[in-house]
């Protein structure tokens, strides 16, 4: 793939930053028998012979290493070695018990006929277990290198010897997290057609699913171009004349598959369309009617060519057209917009445009689904489903009167059959009667989010997204006969990574972008592939937006609905749910003078306080600019709470006896203009004890966010924008600010203002901090304050730390490791 592809693809979202880099195929560097559970195997003898046996040590599989001759030299060399390029540093580490004298590590390069080129070496001593490192850059002609164990001339005694593991300074782990889940279906002539989600990196593609032998008959590719990629797509639909079309982003296009033929044809991007086509709808001789994000556009595609409809933004101040329904026989559209949610009838053949949602849910920030069957309009809003009966007035206007109002429903419902249609409420499968407006429950529990019903020889079927995959659900009204069945064969996609985190099993955790999914990464024992996870893609929960290890537990912000959940690591998976700060505060309000919350949306910062309590800091739903902070310990119902109206809280860290917060200028997804005219981000602490809530403005000119927040030596440390600042938690107000870099481009980057920045500390090299901001990684004296920089990754993210001090990071759908040597 280009760079340039990547580099568009980028757009997508402030969770997917795409990366122009070159994947090289390498992950870990693995010795065999590592760890000498199969004793000597793999370890060829070394110097003087003898001296180095098999053994259990403090419960471990060990080498050990006796010396009792001063005048000679003893120890065993993992050959042959690993493949190795001259000019990369490497680092060699182990686990070593010196019972007696001093046990010594050497990391060892050779050239193409075995030849020694050169060594780098490091000793340790003392009666328990110790990490040992050695670190070194491949000289002129290495081919390989190698780890040796060894007591050298002159010393006396005995060591054992454990995990001995070599990696590179900077390594590419891969793809992390795999996805085989669909986000939109149609159906035409007994198949499904499904389309699942790629990424920056690799194209989406089209399934077409034979219903009835519930097989994979096509996996298709779907195209794109270097200046307008194609990651995936959340519309389908059928034409009058059997063509499927699809809507996708970040580029607005659409595709047309006729079939029975083996591709999907561009036909080019909406037009006006800058990311999304949310969803599409067919119309009559075969056209189709489409909306997009972020102009607010209503268009059609017809005879090879795009018609925008109305104005634009089809309703006034509309970023999203977000769902669509059509009335064939009336030659009506219904649009359902957003950020501010609004519900129009569009007449196509006079242009009028009737505003018909109930003005109950104005607060809402947009109608997310509409269809039209059975004669009504169901609208569904944040899952509320209103069956509506559309009545014509006098003048010639049209309104809308409520039939029915369903909680707690899904989104996707059956056309109607028989004078009924199917939906799935609370987990359940329902029946609504039209004629009757009455809701009937059945027993049946499907157990996956269906992203399409149709109708097959008088059997209700659907396809969907399942925590083992793709399924096809099947219910027959007349025998109340049902089934679920896994699809196989379906396409297996990589998903970007959209947030990491170190667990407190010691494993690195990723989480989904999208379509969910967490992975499990064991540092430095990961395998050479690189294209695929080490280990099966934990599914059961949607996007992670922040991880935080506390306690021996792992806690999972999820997105949407800043969900926080909790897992323990020698527990089963999925992770149990905690609390919903989306189910929390008014939609009506935003944090004004004597006002809570409004609901809140993406959690993306997460800290422990020494009492075990919980705090997620968030950026609010849709069209909000008030994110909140919530306050949850187990055996409390948690609450959610305003810190500082119309700034999301980004950043979290406790330090002194008080939770510390940092806010983003940058509300919610929808906001116009996307940064608070006119505010400065801010620090405020948040008192356990008391509840107080103190803001402390920082010594900038407008900063737009406080991205990264962490303790240092009883110190707060913090980023906002290209700044560092200090302080001590008992006196607040008294900052200390260091300029270390330009701030990041917000404007071209929104993004980057929810999380750009990451601090942490590693204990193998306790006198510096180490971070990124924008693209690069660096590290800071801690006494000095003096910068380094270690790296410049293009559109990399995140930053986390393993056992062993290195730093992970990602680009997309790959996960990096950054070798850290102290200085």
């Amino acid at each position: 793939m280009t760079p340039l592809r990547r580099l568009l693809a980028g757009a997508l979202s402030a969770t997917l930053l795409a990366v122009p880099l070159t994947p090289a195929h390498a992950a870990d560097l693995r010795i065999a028998n590592a760890g000498f559970d199969e004793g000597l195997t793999g370890w060829s003898g070394s110097h003087s012979p003898g001296g180095v046996t098999a053994t259990v040590w403090e419960g471990r599989t060990t080498a050990r290493v006796g010396d009792t001759e001063p005048a000679q030299a003893y120890g065993r060399e993992s050959l042959p070695g690993l493949p190795a390029t001259a000019g990369t540093r490497y680092t060699a580490r182990a686990t070593v018990w010196a019972e007696s004298g001093a046990a010594d590590l050497y990391l060892r390069f050779r050239g193409s006929s075995g030849q020694l080129l050169g060594s780098a070496s490091a000793s340790v001593s003392g009666r328990r277990w110790n990490d040992v490192t050695a670190s070194g850059i491949a000289p002129a002609g290495t081919m390989t290198v190698s780890a040796l164990i060894y007591s050298g001339v002159a010393n006396v005694g005995t060591a054992y010897w454990d995990e001995v593991l070599i990696t590179k300074e900077v390594t590419d782990l891969g793809v992390q997290i795999e996805s085989s889940v669909p986000n939109a279906t149609t159906f035409a002539g007994g198949r499904a057609y499904a389309v699942y989600t790629g990424t920056a990196d690799t194209n989406p593609r089209l399934a077409v699913i034979d219903l009835a032998t519930e097989t994979v008959q096509a996996s298709i590719v779907i195209p794109d171009t270097a200046g307008t990629p194609t990651v995936g797509g959340w519309a389908a639909a059928t034409a009058t004349d059997g063509s499927v079309y699809l809507g996708t982003y970040p580029n607005s296009k659409l595709y047309r598959h006729v079939p029975g033929q083996t591709t999907v044809t561009d036909l080019g991007r909406a037009e006006g369309g800058y990311s999304f086509i949310w969803d599409l709808e067919p119309g009559a001789g075969g056209k189709v009617y489409g909306g997009t994000y972020n102009d607010g556009r209503y268009f059609t595609y017809d005879r090879g060519a795009f018609t925008t409809i109305g104005q634009v933004p089809i309703v006034a101040g509309a970023e999203y057209v977000r769902s669509l329904a059509h009335d064939p026989a009336a030659n009506a559209t219904y649009l359902g917009t957003g950020t501010n949610a609004s519900l129009v009838r569009f007449d196509n053949v006079t242009g009028r445009v009737d505003s018909l949602l109930p003005a109950a849910y104005a607060h809402n920030s947009m109608v997310g689904g509409l269809t039209w069957t059975g004669g009504r309009l169901f609208a569904w809003i944040d899952r509320t489903l209103l069956v509506l009966e559309i009545v014509r007035n006098t003048d010639g206007s049209h309104r809308a009167v409520t039939d029915a109002t369903i909680t707690d429903v899904d989104l996707h419902h059956s056309p109607a059959r028989d004078g009924k249609v199917w939906l799935v409420k609370e987990g359940v499968l329902h029946s609504y009667d039209l004629a009757a407006r009455s809701l009937q429950a059945t027993a049946v529990r499907p157990g996956l989010d269906i992203t399409g019903y149709t109708w097959l020889n008088g059997t209700l079927t659907g396809l969907g997204a399942a925590e083992d995959g793709t399924r096809i659900f099947t219910y027959a009204p007349a025998t109340g006969q049902w089934s679920s069945r896994v699809v196989r064969d379906t396409p297996v996609l990589p998903a970007a990574i959209n947030a990491l985190g170190a667990g407190p099993d010691g494993r690195i955790y990723t989480g989904g972008y999208l379509t969910g999914g967490t992975g499990v990464y064991d540092p430095l024992r990961g395998d050479a592939d690189d294209s695929t996870p080490d280990t099966p893609t934990l599914t059961g929960i949607s996007q992670t937006d922040s991880l935080l290890s506390h306690d021996g537990r792992l806690y999972l912000g999820v997105y949407p609905s800043a969900k926080l959940y909790s897992h323990d690591p020698a527990g089963p998976w999925p992770p149990t749910l905690r609390y919903t700060a989306g189910a929390a505060g008014s939609k009506a309000d935003d944090c004004e003078p004597g006002k809570g919350p409004p609901p809140q949306d993406r959690p993306y910062a997460l800290a422990g306080g020494p009492d075990g309590t919980i705090y997620m800091g968030t950026v609010p739903k849709y069209g909000k600019r008030s994110g909140a902070l919530t306050v949850w310990k187990e055996g409390t119902a948690g609450r959610t709470l305003c810190v500082v109206r119309d700034q999301a809280v980004v950043s979290l860290a406790f330090a002194g006896g008080k939770l510390f917060g940092g806010t983003s200028t940058r509300g919610a997804l929808g906001v116009n203009p996307v940064y608070a005219p006119g505010a400065s981000a801010t620090l405020f602490s948040y008192d356990p004890a008391t509840g107080e809530v103190r803001p402390h403005p920082l010594p900038l000119t407008e900063p737009k966010a406080v991205t990264a927040l962490t303790e240092v030596d009883g110190r707060l440390w913090g980023l906002a924008g290209g700044s560092l600042f200090t302080l001590d938690p008992a006196r607040p107000d008294a900052i200390t600010v260091t300029r270390l870099f330009a701030d990041p481009d917000y404007a071209a980057r929104p993004g980057l203002a929810w999380r750009d920045g990451v601090l942490l500390t590693v204990d193998k090299d306790p006198g510096h901090v180490y971070g990124t901001v924008g693209d690069q990684i660096f590290r800071i004296n801690r006494s000095t304050k003096a910068l380094t920089v270690l790296l410049t990754v293009p559109g990399m993210e995140g930053l986390t730390a393993d056992r062993f001090g290195d730093l992970y990071y990602k680009t997309n759908e790959r996960l990096h490791r950054h070798t850290v040597t102290a200085p």
